[in-house]
């Protein structure tokens, strides 16, 4: 299983611009910035429902 939202995020963490993002994942920039924006939205929920258990 592929996680294409992830894989976009971490390889823009690696210091890729969303251009090259995007080539390495055959996609447009935009849609690579979209999916790490997707996924950075994804974890930053789960994180707030982790939290909000604890509480």
């Amino acid at each position: 299983m592929t996680d294409d939202e992830h894989d976009a995020w971490e390889l823009h963490q690696s210091g890729l611009t969303w251009t090259e993002v995007g080539r390495e994942m055959g996609c447009t920039a935009g849609t690579a910035q979209a999916f790490a924006t997707a996924y950075q939205k994804r974890t930053d929920d789960a994180a707030i429902q982790a939290q909000n258990t604890l509480c």
